[in-house]
C-alpha cells in the first residue's frame, strides 16, 4: 500500500479567534465507554496521533469499526481542525442508516434508522448534548457545534448496559481532542471565507486550537475556539396545505366540491405563499480541558465546552387567503382546472365578502432574533487499582434558547380576486393579484406583534463505574455502575400585538387577564382617516427586498411575482412594537422535570476454540419520574396544576462477535432493549393555538416512552488497515408508539373552530426491517498516481411496518415518520502528499414528515441528493489550502402533500463555497 509522509501531530492555519465564554469538550470514553477491547484500542491509538489526512481518517474510523463490541459506524477528523464535511450533521449524512434534515441547506439533525431526531441520544466526551429547539424538543441543533473541535464521531446503533438510555435509533457521540492525544504542544488555526451565492456575501470564520503538556508531562491544557458570521438567505415556495372545499356550508356536514365529477372531492390550495428567508447568524464557541496523569493507573480531568448563536431574522412573505363561507368557496368553475389526483392544476377564486372577512392577501415579514447557547462541563477520574478500575463523572449542562419573534404584517382584505396557477413543470403556485404587489394599494389593516419564548434546559449527571478484570477465565471483564440524571426544562412565552383595522376605523390591541387571549379596544376613528395612515405608514418604510424571488433556480414559469413589499424592522418600528412583558401566556408557560436512577451489570466474555468469539450481556434499570407543572384556565380564573408520572424499565442488552479470520473476517449479532422519551414540549401541560391556520396543539403529561427491541446481524471483511466492506441486517421493533391524534376546539370567544393535535401512545407496534452496506478502500494497487485514488459507498435500505396512521382521503397505509427506504453514499477521493481531493454524493427517496398536515392530507419530504466536492494543498509540514463546495447542482428540495401535483415546499438555498488557509506550529 502507498503511504504518504506523515507529519506528527499537524495541526491546522494559523488564525486569530474570538472566545465567548469558558468551557471546553472532554474526554472520549468518559461517559457510556464501549466495553473493554474497545477501551483498550482507544488508548493504544490515543498514546500517538500521527496524522495523515484522508487515509488516516479513514484507518482511525475502520479501527473503531472493527473493535467496538458494538454496531458502531465513525468519521474520524483527518487533521487536527479538519473534518471531512464542514457541519457534524453533513458528515453524519455519510454514514450508513443515517439521514438528515436541513435547515437553510445546513445539517441540521440526524435520522437514525427511521428514528426521529428527538428519539436518538447525542453525547459530547459521553455527556448529554441538551436541545436548543424552539418549543423544546430533544433534538440536538448540530449547526453550533463547531467541527474543529471534534476529533472523532460515532454512530452507535446497538447498546450495552452501561450505556446511558434514550437513543432509540442510536447514539452519536461526539468526542473532542484531548491534551494527551499529542505529546509534543502545538497551537493551529484556520481563516476561512464561505460564500453563499443568495446571500452574494462573503462571511469570516477563524479557528484555533492549541495544547500542551506540562509539570514533567504528567497534566494537559487544551483550549480552542471559532468565530464565525454566517448569512444563510433561501426561498421557499409553500402552499402550507391542500383541502376540499365545501360547496354548500348551509347544509350540515360537508359535501366535498367535485368539479371534474369523478365521485371524489377536489383539493384546492390553501394559503399560498411565496418567502424570501434572511438568517444573518453569527456563532461562537470555546472548548477547554484540563487532564492530571500522574502514573498510568490514574487520570483525572475537567472539562467543558460553550457554544452560543445569535440569529436575526428577516423572512419576507407574501401570503394569500382562499378560504370563504360561501357556496363552492368562491371557485369560479369557468377559470379552474382540476388536474391529475384530483388537484386544481388552476383555480380562479372571487371575492363574495367585504373585509375583515373574504379573501385576502398580505406583505408580512417574521422579524427579530433567535438566541442560542449550550454549556456542557464535566470532571471526573479514572483509577486502576490491579485488575480493578473506578470511574467517576459528575457532569452539568446547560441550553438556552431565546425565540425573540416579532411580526409586521400588512394585509388586504376583501379583494375582489386570486388566481393561482400550477400548470408548470415544478407545480409552483403562479399567483396573479387584482392590485400592485409593490405597493400599498389596496391595504386595510396592519399588525405588528411581538412574541418571546424562553426554552430552558438543564441535566445535572452524576455516575460511578466499577470493572473487574479477571486473570483468565471465560469472563474476560465484569462491570457494574449506577448513574443519576435530572433534566429540567422549562418553558416562558409572552404575546401582545396591535392591530390598525383600516376597515372599521378601530386600533386594537390584546390582553390576556382571563388567562386567554382577547382583544381591547385602544381607539376608534373614521375607517378612511386609518386606512390611509396605513398606506402612508408602508409606502413611507417599506423596501422591495434585495433580491428577486428564486432568482438563481427553476421555478418552473418565467415571469410572475418576484418582488413585493418587505415591511422589515423600520415599518414595525414606526407602527411601535408592544411591549409583551404585560401578557405572559399561562397556558404556554412550564416545567417539566425528568429524574432519572440507573443501575446496569455487564460481562464480556470470549470463547476459544476454533472460532473465536466474544460479547458483551448485560441488563440496564431505569427508573423514571416526572412531574409537569403549568397552568389551567376555567372560568376566565388561572390556577397552576401539576401532574406526576412514573415507569420502570428493564434493558437487556447482548452483542456478539465472532472472528472467523482474526482481523479480517468477523460476524456480528445483538439483540438489545432501547427506549427514548417524549419531549418535554409533548409532556407539557399546555396549550397553544395558531389563528392562521386555524389549528392548534396540546401536551399530554401521561405519556409514557418510546419503547423498541432491536437485532443485528452482519459480515465484516477488513483486507487491510483502511478498506472494509460490511453488511449488516437490522429489525427494530417500536412498542408504545407516541402519534398525534387531533380533537376540534371551539375558542369561547371568536367561535372559531380550530383543529388541535395531543400526542398519545398507540397500541401498534411499529417494525423496521433494512439492510445496510458499506465499504471504503484505497486503490493502492493501481499503478503510478492512480494509486492514490479511493472510494467510500454505502448503501441503505429500510422497511416498515405497523404504523397506525392511514390517508384520511383514501384509507391507505403510510411509512414511518423520517424513514426512506432507498439511501445511498457515494465519494471518491484522491490524496498524495501535496494534494487532496473528494466529490461526494448523497442521495435519500421521500419519507413521511407527517400523517395529517393542513388539509388532512399526509406531507412527504420528496427524494433529494446532493453534489459536494472538496480539495487542498500542502504548501509545506505547517501550511496548507483549502477549497470546498456544497449542494454544487444548486439542487432544489420538494415537500409534498400526497401528490406531486400537491406541492407544499419548492426550496431553494443555492450553492456554498468555502475557501481558507491552515496552518499548525
Amino acid at each position: 500500500m502507498r503511504s504518504q509522509s506523515s507529519t506528527r501531530v499537524m495541526t491546522s492555519a494559523a488564525a486569530l479567534a474570538w472566545a465567548l465564554a469558558f468551557s471546553v469538550p472532554g474526554f472520549a470514553q468518559a461517559q457510556d465507554a464501549p466495553p473493554a477491547e474497545t477501551d483498550a484500542a482507544a488508548q493504544d491509538e490515543a498514546s500517538e496521533i500521527v496524522v495523515t489526512g484522508i487515509r488516516q481518517s479513514l484507518a482511525d474510523a475502520q479501527s473503531v469499526k472493527r473493535n467496538s463490541a458494538q454496531v458502531v459506524d465513525a468519521i474520524s477528523a483527518e487533521d487536527i481542525g479538519k473534518f471531512p464535511d464542514k457541519n457534524i450533521g453533513e458528515a453524519l449524512q455519510r454514514v450508513t442508516g443515517v439521514q438528515i434534515t436541513r435547515a437553510a441547506g445546513e445539517g441540521q439533525g440526524v435520522s437514525i434508522r427511521g428514528a426521529d431526531p428527538s428519539l436518538n441520544r447525542v453525547e459530547i466526551n459521553g455527556q448529554t448534548a441538551l436541545s436548543t429547539v424552539v418549543g423544546s424538543s430533544r433534538a440536538v441543533e448540530f449547526r453550533d457545534l463547531p467541527v474543529e473541535f471534534v476529533s472523532r464521531v460515532e454512530v452507535v446503533k446497538s447498546a450495552t448496559a452501561d450505556m446511558t438510555e434514550g437513543g432509540l435509533g442510536g447514539t452519536v457521540r461526539v468526542i473532542t481532542r484531548r491534551p494527551f492525544d499529542s505529546n509534543k504542544p502545538f497551537i493551529a488555526g484556520s481563516v476561512q471565507g464561505i460564500y453563499g451565492t443568495l446571500a452574494d456575501k462573503v462571511d469570516p470564520k477563524l479557528a484555533l486550537i492549541a495544547s500542551t503538556l506540562f509539570n514533567n508531562d504528567t497534566m494537559g491544557i487544551l483550549v480552542s475556539a471559532t468565530y464565525e458570521n454566517r448569512s444563510l438567505w433561501y426561498d421557499q415556495m409553500r402552499t402550507t396545505g391542500w383541502r376540499q372545499i365545501d360547496r354548500d356550508p348551509a347544509t350540515a356536514g360537508v359535501q366535498p366540491l367535485d368539479l371534474n365529477g369523478d365521485g371524489s372531492g377536489d383539493f384546492y390550495p390553501d394559503i399560498p405563499r411565496p418567502v424570501i428567508n434572511r438568517e444573518s447568524t453569527k456563532r461562537g464557541a470555546i472548548s477547554g480541558v484540563f487532564e492530571w496523569r500522574p502514573n498510568s493507573d490514574f487520570r483525572a480531568f475537567l472539562e467543558g465546552t460553550y457554544t452560543r448563536s445569535k440569529m436575526t431574522l428577516d423572512s419576507q412573505f407574501l401570503q394569500l387567503n382562499t378560504v370563504q363561507n360561501v357556496a363552492n368557496g368562491g371557485v369560479d368553475p369557468t377559470r379552474t382546472t382540476i388536474g391529475p389526483d384530483d388537484t386544481a392544476t388552476s383555480v380562479t377564486f372571487i371575492g363574495s365578502l367585504a373585509a375583515p372577512n373574504g379573501l385576502a392577501v398580505s406583505y408580512r415579514n417574521i422579524l427579530g432574533t433567535q438566541n442560542r447557547n449550550t454549556f456542557n462541563s464535566q470532571a471526573g477520574f479514572d483509577w486502576t487499582m490491579g485488575r480493578l478500575t473506578l470511574q467517576a463523572r459528575a457532569g452539568y449542562a446547560r441550553s438556552k434558547a431565546y425565540n425573540n419573534e416579532i411580526n409586521a404584517t400588512a394585509a388586504a382584505l376583501g379583494i375582489s380576486s386570486l388566481t393561482i396557477d400550477y400548470d408548470n413543470d415544478q407545480q409552483a403556485p403562479n399567483i396573479t393579484l387584482p392590485l400592485d404587489q409593490t405597493t400599498s394599494q389596496g391595504l386595510n389593516q396592519l399588525i405588528v406583534l411581538r412574541r418571546p419564548r424562553y426554552n430552558d434546559q438543564e441535566e445535572f449527571d452524576g455516575r460511578l463505574d466499577a470493572e473487574f478484570k479477571p486473570d483468565g477465565g471465560f469472563f474476560t471483564s465484569l462491570k457494574a455502575g449506577i448513574q443519576k440524571r435530572v433534566l429540567t426544562a422549562d418553558s416562558r412565552y409572552f404575546d401582545r400585538s396591535l392591530t390598525l383595522n383600516g376597515y372599521n376605523g378601530q386600533t386594537i390591541t390584546n390582553t390576556y387577564g382571563t388567562g386567554v387571549s382577547s382583544n381591547v379596544t385602544l381607539s376608534t376613528v373614521p375607517s378612511a382617516q386609518l386606512t390611509q395612515q396605513i398606506r402612508d405608514l408602508v409606502a413611507a418604510n417599506a423596501t422591495l427586498g434585495d433580491h428577486d424571488f428564486f432568482g438563481n433556480a427553476d421555478l418552473g414559469y418565467d415571469g410572475g411575482i418576484r418582488r413585493w413589499l418587505n415591511l422589515g424592522m423600520d415599518v414595525a418600528d414606526a407602527v411601535g412594537i408592544p411591549d409583551p412583558f404585560v401578557n405572559p401566556v399561562p397556558l404556554d408557560t412550564w416545567e417539566v422535570k425528568d429524574d432519572n436512577f440507573a443501575g446496569y451489570g455487564q460481562a464480556a466474555f470470549a470463547i476459544e476454540g476454533g472460532v473465536r468469539i466474544t460479547g458483551v450481556a448485560g441488563l440496564r434499570v431505569v427508573d423514571t419520574r416526572t412531574t409537569s407543572d403549568g397552568f389551567q384556565v376555567r372560568a376566565g380564573t388561572v390556577t397552576p396544576v401539576s401532574f406526576e408520572g412514573h415507569y420502570t424499565e428493564f434493558l437487556p442488552s447482548l452483542n456478539l462477535k465472532a472472528e472467523l479470520i482474526p482481523g479480517k473476517l468477523q460476524l456480528r449479532a445483538t439483540a438489545t432493549e432501547v427506549l427514548a422519551r417524549p419531549s418535554p414540549a409533548q409532556l407539557a401541560p399546555r396549550f397553544a393555538l395558531d389563528a392562521v391556520g386555524l389549528t392548534g396543539s396540546r401536551g399530554n403529561p401521561g405519556l409514557e416512552p418510546y419503547r423498541a427491541r432491536q437485532y443485528d446481524l452482519g459480515i465484516e471483511f477488513y483486507p487491510n488497515r483502511t478498506g472494509y466492506l460490511s453488511a449488516t441486517y437490522f429489525r427494530k421493533e417500536i412498542g408504545s408508539f407516541i402519534q398525534n391524534g387531533s380533537e376540534a376546539y371551539v375558542e369561547p370567544t371568536t367561535g372559531v373552530t380550530y383543529t388541535v393535535t395531543v400526542p398519545v401512545n398507540g397500541s401498534s407496534k411499529v417494525t423496521i426491517n433494512g439492510a445496510e452496506v458499506g465499504g471504503q478502500y484505497v486503490l493502492d494497487f493501481l499503478p503510478g498516481a492512480l494509486g492514490n485514488l479511493g472510494v467510500i459507498a454505502n448503501y441503505t435500505y429500510s422497511k416498515d411496518s405497523g404504523y397506525a396512521d392511514r390517508d384520511v382521503f383514501t384509507g391507505g397505509a403510510l411509512s414511518f415518520p423520517g424513514l426512506s427506504r432507498h439511501s445511498y453514499n457515494l465519494s471518491g477521493f484522491y490524496e498524495d502528499s501535496v494534494f487532496n481531493a473528494r466529490v461526494s454524493y448523497n442521495w435519500r427517496s421521500k419519507y413521511l414528515i407527517t400523517s395529517r398536515g393542513r388539509g388532512n392530507n399526509p406531507e412527504f419530504g420528496e427524494a433529494y441528493g446532493q453534489w459536494d466536492a472538496s480539495a487542498g494543498v500542502n504548501l509545506n509540514q505547517n501550511v496548507s489550502l483549502f477549497f470546498e463546495g456544497v449542494n454544487l447542482t444548486n439542487a432544489v428540495r420538494a415537500e409534498n402533500a400526497n401528490s406531486i401535483y400537491r406541492r407544499t415546499i419548492i426550496e431553494s438555498f443555492g450553492r456554498r463555497f468555502y475557501a481558507g488557509v491552515r496552518a499548525r506550529f
